[in-house]
């Protein structure tokens, strides 16, 4: 049979595979499988699938792999497997496959046989019941689409530069699937001269959506430092107060537009900021009150100035590995500190901050 004729031959057979496949999978049935296996590769020309297949089967009939194994990654499918699901991962991976079916094999991404092969690679991995070598090991954690941990097995490190045209390694959209955590710190200043705030230090806590996302979510807060600060006038009692802040605090939501991202640098822009804020007076009010019981209670009430805070800016991270990121974010600041009448002086609403983090 020439390769032309194969080739030609291959979408139909994947096609009636694709549509066996689900069920044959579900069920385990062995046989069915094995016959679907030879087809694809005694039809289809360097079918990756097959080879999957192959593989899966013996792993969960705990035969011999080792010549499978062998062929696989002598014939670089794992190469052609981590391209396949770097193209699963992307924006449009339906136009992705539409524009070239022949480079995919007539195996169309995101299908629902890549998500059942997914899972039982990781019952694998998992269970209890099977034992499995390094490269047994090494290729269930490929099929998993863990490719950090596959080329972890094989000793190998991940490319630094990566490319959707070249075979090296480009973190899938598994690796970055979840929220993070991000701890910030960085310097907060003024754009003009301000007759109450200098420049301060500015530290932060967040909790972040998934950067599988276009639009990543977050829940901030953060608060400064006012080492520099001057006194100022604010309304209490019905007197004016000299008072001396050491501090504010911010706790708002944020959403950022994933304008980049190659799995290695991520670019949010524009990242906006909003929320509630206060800075701290150390100015309180206590009453005493008799609960139902007639017990007498003391009751503190803060008087703190409020301000609305806004941000918009550019945040770059770079991707360490999996989930961990360390990055800077530029942000611009409106914040109209006399929306609280409280506050006696006009203090300006323009600032700008510059912060590094870490994400994990």
């Amino acid at each position: 049979m020439s390769s032309s004729f194969a080739q030609n031959g291959c979408e139909p057979v994947v096609n009636a595979a694709l549509q066996k496949l689900p069920n044959v999978l579900i069920k385990n049935d062995f046989g069915q499988l094995k016959t679907i296996i030879n087809t694809l590769k005694g039809t289809c020309e360097k079918n990756e699938l097959g080879r999957r297949l192959e593989i899966i089967s013996q792993l969960l009939q705990k035969q011999n792999t080792s010549l499978s194994i062998n062929a696989y990654l002598e014939g670089r499918y794992d190469d052609v497997l981590i391209q396949r699901f770097d193209a699963a991962a992307s924006r449009n991976p339906n136009g992705t496959y539409r524009q070239n079916p022949k480079k995919y094999q007539y195996f169309p991404l995101n299908h629902p046989v890549d998500s059942l092969l997914k899972q039982k690679a990781v019952a694998l991995l998992q269970s209890q019941s099977y034992v499995l070598n390094k490269e047994e090991t090494a290729i269930t954690y490929l099929f998993a689409d863990d490719i950090d941990e596959f080329l972890r097995e094989r000793n190998k490190k991940p490319a630094k530069s990566v490319s959707h045209s070249t075979t090296g390694y480009y973190p899938t959209k598994n690796v970055m699937n979840g929220p993070t955590i991000g701890l910030s710190a960085g310097i907060f200043s003024p754009f003009d001269s301000n007759p109450i705030f200098d420049q301060s230090g500015i530290f932060g806590i967040s909790y972040m959506g998934s950067l599988n996302n276009s639009i990543v979510s977050e829940l901030v807060y953060k608060f400064r430092v006012h080492n520099n600060s001057r006194p100022f006038d604010m309304r209490y009692k019905r007197e004016i107060r000299e008072v001396n802040p050491n501090s504010s605090h911010f706790i708002g939501l944020g959403f950022g537009y994933k304008a980049y991202d190659n799995g290695t640098l991520i670019l949010l822009l524009p990242k906006v900021n909003t929320g509630l804020g206060f800075i701290w007076t150390g100015l309180s009010d206590s009453y005493y009150y008799t609960d139902e019981y007639g017990f007498e209670r003391k009751s503190v009430s803060l008087r703190n100035i409020k301000t609305w805070h806004n941000s918009i800016g550019v945040t770059s991270m770079v991707r360490l590995q999996r989930k961990t990121f360390i990055g800077v974010e530029l942000s611009y600041h409106l914040i109209p500190y006399n929306w609280d009448d409280k506050l006696v002086p006009h203090v300006p609403s323009d600032y700008g901050s510059a912060e590094f983090f870490i994400r994990f």
